[in-house]
């Protein structure tokens, strides 16, 4: 795959890979490389040397550390490794200085390197309940190492439990939100199941019980929701507009009055 030399973008997702080729290096056109949810345990340190690279995503993976070369990305803007076990991440990354965005999130890591505050992050993610895209973070010296660190309320994270992460299902509904999945793909069935909830009470007639029902439906389609959004809004609008025409009305007929009277 090295001789690639022309090759800009390298989509490998939901895939069995285990390893990444050294020669990755030499695809030195590449600008976006996607390795999200597949089976790597590391990244070679080629990928060092890809220049232009500005998106790399190796979301859900089995990492369990960087290479300390990731920092050659000079050009790298948004580097995402969450769902991993990782346990550190090199401080060698502060040396890609154009990176803005670094998603983290869903590992193991104890601390951060000192050396991030030296990047202009707009986003650094720990959390999947993370709130804000950055963080109060405060040093703190690595007892074992005497390293300087940094450290917040979200850290250490703690380990998933074991086998959690492979029986989850994959996040299909989130994704959809993201990549604003079109209404065809959005299944029908599920959109239309309808769920009942009855209490247990004493024998009532047939219209009460039919009273005492809650109805579960499912969460309409994103696509769905924005619609009736715009509906709504179109209503309120006719719903102003009509209270505009009644108002001037009311004008009207009250200056008529008033002429009336004064004649």
């Amino acid at each position: 795959i090295g001789k690639l030399r022309r090759l800009s973008i390298l989509k490998v997702d939901q895939n069995k890979l285990i390893q990444l080729a050294d020669s990755i290096g030499d695809c030195e056109s590449l600008t976006e490389l996607v390795l999200t949810e597949n089976q790597l345990q590391s990244l070679p340190k080629s990928i060092g040397k890809l220049k232009k690279l500005n998106n790399l995503n190796a979301d859900r993976n089995k990492l369990t550390s960087l290479p300390k070369e990731i920092g050659g990305c000079c050009n790298l803007n948004v580097f995402s490794v969450r769902d991993n076990r990782l346990s550190r991440i090199p401080s060698e990354i502060s040396q890609a200085t154009e990176l803005h965005v670094l998603d983290v999130a869903g590992n193991r890591l104890t601390y951060l390197p000192l050396s991030l505050t030296t990047l202009k992050l707009k986003a650094l993610w720990l959390s999947d309940n993370q709130s804000q895209p950055l963080l109060t973070f405060q040093t703190d010296t690595d007892p074992e190492t005497g390293e300087k660190i940094l450290t917040c309320v979200l850290l250490p994270q703690m380990p998933s439990e074991p086998g959690c992460q492979e029986n989850l299902p994959r996040c299909g509904a989130l994704e959809s939100l993201v990549n604003e999945m079109s209404d065809e793909a959005w299944n029908e069935r599920a959109v239309n199941r309808v769920s009942a909830i009855r209490f247990l009470e004493d024998e009532k007639d047939e219209e009460d019980n039919e009273m005492r029902t809650l109805l579960r439906r499912a969460t309409p389609h994103p696509g769905e929701l924005k619609n009736m959004k715009k509906t709504v809004e179109n209503l309120r609008n006719d719903l102003n507009a009509a209270k505009g025409l009644d108002s001037n009305k009311n004008e009207v007929n009250n200056a008529i009055d008033r002429v009336t009277t004064s004649v």
